[in-house]
């Protein structure tokens, strides 16, 4: 097993909002990856979103656990504490948080707030799921911590999430969407059979912020494009070696250029290789 890792800046940010880890190995469980993205509109999110990921990153050094949903909440507690303490407002923490880990035979994916999930089957099924917001306002786990905001969402009906759930049989197949939910929990949790995966991915909402630029006799017009279209033309890796995803997001980012494609927003993305234990670590 690999896991590897990478963030870039948006097109319209002056600082880049997400930060993503990835550990191979942990003394007490098998590699894991973990990622934030802060909101844009609310003070020092970069740092927010840093304390986030470095709160489950200690957590998860330490012990593997199945119970994901209290492993979220306990470390936006962590997380505001640690913004107390170096004279940061608690909106610092405004931050989406996404994990993946393996623990024993289970592979547990969360999702607190907006982002997607990627998961690639042994036999090459790439499922993807787009977990959004459609009141615009994401559930950061950090509010639960903070009870005026807290109440202020859920009256609102700001807590509702939308999860769509796309499939694509092969890879010369197309994406079909399979199923459009709703929820209203905190994290979104998936616990599946590690064996029956080769890869699996967490990534922000960046991902959705892919534009096209195309001239125009009056100036330059901008397309905005798919989520598919980003996670098809991405989703491809020579081999699991080493800096995997960094290697693949150059290459990536170079095919989107020649393209004429940028996003807008912060991107980011963890994956790990859940294939064979003779794969060389770095």
């Amino acid at each position: 097993m690999n896991a590897d890792s990478v963030f870039q800046i948006g097109a319209t940010h002056a600082v880049c909002q997400d930060y993503v880890i990835a550990r191979s190995l942990a003394p007490h469980g098998g590699p894991y990856v973990v990622l934030s993205d802060g909101c844009s509109s609310s003070p020092d999110t970069d740092v927010g979103a840093r304390l986030l990921v470095k709160a489950v990153d200690l957590m998860l050094a330490r012990t593997a656990p199945r119970d994901v949903s209290k492993l979220h909440k306990e470390c936006a507690r962590m997380a505001l504490g640690w913004a107390e303490l170096m004279g940061l407002p608690a909106e610092a923490v405004d931050a989406t948080l996404l994990s993946a880990h393996v623990c024993g035979d289970e592979l547990i994916v969360a999702c607190s707030g907006d982002g997607a999930i990627v998961l690639e089957s042994k036999a090459g099924v790439l499922d993807l799921y787009a977990i959004s917001s459609p009141s615009g306002y994401p559930f950061y786990p950090a509010y639960v911590h903070q009870p005026g905001r807290l109440a202020e969402m859920l009256d609102n009906q700001r807590s509702v999430k939308e999860v769509k759930h796309f499939r694509r049989e092969s890879l010369d197949a197309p994406f079909k969407l399979l199923e459009v939910t709703t929820s209203e929990s905190l994290t979104e949790v998936f616990r599946l059979n590690v064996l029956d995966y080769k890869y699996v991915a967490v990534a922000s909402d960046g991902l959705n912020s892919f534009f096209l630029t195309q001239p125009t006799p009056t100036g330059n017009r901008l397309q905005p494009l798919c989520l598919i279209d980003a996670v098809d033309q991405f989703w491809s890796f020579k081999n699991s070696h080493g800096a995997f995803v960094e290697r693949r997001m150059k290459k990536f980012k170079k095919d989107a250029e020649a393209r004429s494609w940028d996003h807008a927003d912060d991107l980011s993305i963890g994956v790990i290789h859940l294939g064979d234990a003779h794969v060389r670590q770095n």
